[in-house]
């Protein structure tokens, strides 16, 4: 690795450790390049500025859960439609839990940070869709299943940005990882009442009429 790539390398490691341990409002280049051990003319030298440096942060460092580690904390893809929807909602909760650097992204363009929201939004869009056509089934209604997903997810989403601000919400300790245990049996239980709404009446299936139509 030559003396530029290893610079580079270590004001990108800079912008993560800032962006996981203090946040975007501390993103500055005096700060990058006080963490990175580098002078800041560097930072303009080798990226342009701030936000071409972000651009590039974003592009080629890891700082959202991919859709397989969601999938892989999820697991059950072959279950019911019911337990997978549980299980893809819980992996994403899981996922963005344990990613400092993620609930940052999300704080930032909650706060209007058109630098973070523009090199941000369209890849966890792209994400977002790929996930809920995962909980769709081929060929059956979906009604209802977007705002379903959109309000649990957006939910337990809030209640993380809370909890890495405050410990309470309603009465439940959000540091409490029992909290979080019974948010997600919640969870479960909401999804169940999703789909049984959206079955047929139990014990009534199709009348010959219906099945030849």
């Amino acid at each position: 690795m030559g003396e530029r790539e290893s610079t580079e390398t270590r004001i990108l490691d800079a912008v993560g450790a800032i962006l996981s341990r203090k946040g975007f409002r501390f993103l500055g280049v005096n700060a990058i390049a006080r963490e990175a051990g580098v002078d800041k003319v560097l930072i303009y030298r080798y990226f342009g500025g701030l936000q071409p440096l972000l651009r590039t942060f974003f592009s080629r460092r890891k700082y959202w859960p991919s859709t397989s580690e969601i999938l892989e904390t999820a697991g059950g893809g072959n279950a019911d439609p019911a337990t997978r929807a549980y299980a893809l909602l819980r992996g994403y909760l899981r996922e963005l839990k344990k990613s400092d650097a993620a609930r940052e992204v999300l704080r930032g363009e909650i706060a209007g940070r058109e630098d973070v929201a523009a090199e941000t939004a369209e890849e966890r869009y792209r994400q977002g869709m790929e996930l809920l056509d995962l909980l769709r089934e081929p060929d059956k209604e979906t009604e209802g299943l977007t705002e379903m997903a959109a309000l649990l997810s957006a939910g337990f989403t809030f209640l993380l940005l809370r909890r890495d601000v405050s410990s309470r919400y309603l009465g439940l300790d959000l540091r409490k990882e029992e909290t979080w245990e019974r948010l997600e049996r919640t969870i479960h239980l909401l999804v169940k009442l999703y789909y049984k709404e959206k079955a047929p009446p139990e014990g009534r299936g199709l009348s010959c009429e219906e099945e030849t139509t």
